[in-house]
């Protein structure tokens, strides 16, 4: 399995992978979330969604609380397996401060799985 990043942003990166099927992606990427401390929300067609915190403390006390959500896309093309990781929380619940935590929690995990799919 080989991953290359062929496109990025701020809230998205998009990685090709190669040499795998999809049932073994999922499997991958299911493993590779909830190693990071995420748990699955929701898998509905090619969109994973993918929670760790609590959304609802995040909002009662801001930054002191920790709540990321991302999501994982799937596309497929013959034995070419597109993924793209969103980041689905802008951290606005937080202010500031959990603006940047969410913007570094991405950046960590976009690193994190690079390195998970060498």
């Amino acid at each position: 399995m080989q991953a290359t990043v062929v496109d990025f942003a701020k809230d998205r990166v998009v990685y090709n992978i190669t040499g795998t099927s999809k049932e073994e992606l999922e499997n991958k990427l299911n493993l590779f979330f909830t190693s990071e401390g995420y748990k699955l929300k929701s898998a509905e067609g090619e969109t994973h969604t993918y929670t760790k915190g609590n959304r609802v403390m995040r909002i009662l006390f801001g930054a002191f609380v920790k709540y990321h959500k991302q999501s994982a896309i799937i596309k497929n093309e013959g034995d070419l397996f597109s993924v793209m990781l969103h980041k689905d929380s802008t951290g606005m619940s937080g202010g500031l401060i959990g603006m940047n935590q969410v913007k570094k929690e991405f950046a960590r995990l976009s690193e994190a799985f690079k390195l998970y799919f060498k």
